[in-house]
């Protein structure tokens, strides 16, 4: 006995150092991963906008909402991970910086369309433009909060409701005035479903118990 638990407990000491390198070296590829996609993006930007790289497709003709076409969605699906990982660590700091990106972010968007913006690009794109690029992206950016035991909490439920009901008030007056800036006129019921049923996995796999 006292030779096995020796065995055990030199098996333990050995495999310690080992799995701190294991974590050491993953977390170093992360970081020069990390590097290197930097650097790759910086190089893309600058040869596009100041050196006028044309095989890089970056110019001034490229606008934010073409930007947030390509990035919406990846940015998405890498911050859900770390979310629903510390979202119990958030303090109250980290939240009131995420609503003020979140705010900084529409004042932008009025200011694209009422001064307008060019840069912006977004004078021309309707409510369900809107839907179609960022419905998807917030649906994963938010899994973590969906991601609690079954069933959800009130406020949650009170969230959805009221989210669900504003989008039925703008889209029953958007067909039958119709409302232009909400692009809802000639979307069938099979684009509504197309629209709204590519979230619903993410969903159910956050709200899963």
């Amino acid at each position: 006995m006292h030779v096995a638990g020796g065995h055990v407990l030199g098996s333990r000491r050995a495999n310690g150092p080992t799995a701190r390198f294991a974590v050491d070296r993953t977390r170093a590829l992360v970081a020069v991963a990390t590097v290197v996609l930097i650097l790759l993006a910086v190089l893309l930007i600058v040869g596009g906008y100041v050196l006028h790289w044309r095989w890089t497709g970056l110019s001034d003709s490229v606008t934010l909402w073409d930007r947030l076409q390509v990035m919406a969605l990846p940015i998405a699906l890498g911050a859900t991970p770390i979310l629903m990982r510390h979202r119990r660590q958030m303090q109250s700091r980290h939240r009131r910086v995420l609503g003020g990106v979140a705010a900084g972010f529409a004042g932008l968007v009025v200011a694209g369309y009422l001064v307008p913006v060019a840069w912006t690009g977004f004078t021309g794109n309707t409510l369900w433009d809107w839907l179609s690029l960022l419905l998807l992206p917030a649906v994963v950016a938010t899994a973590s909060a969906w991601a609690t035991t079954w069933p959800p909490p009130r406020t949650h439920v009170l969230v959805a409701g009221a989210a669900t009901i504003a989008l039925i008030a703008v889209a029953v007056p958007g067909y039958l005035v119709p409302w232009k800036w909400t692009g809802f006129t000639g979307n069938t019921v099979w684009d509504w479903v197309k629209l709204l049923l590519l979230p619903m996995p993410f969903r159910s796999c956050c709200c899963r118990p």
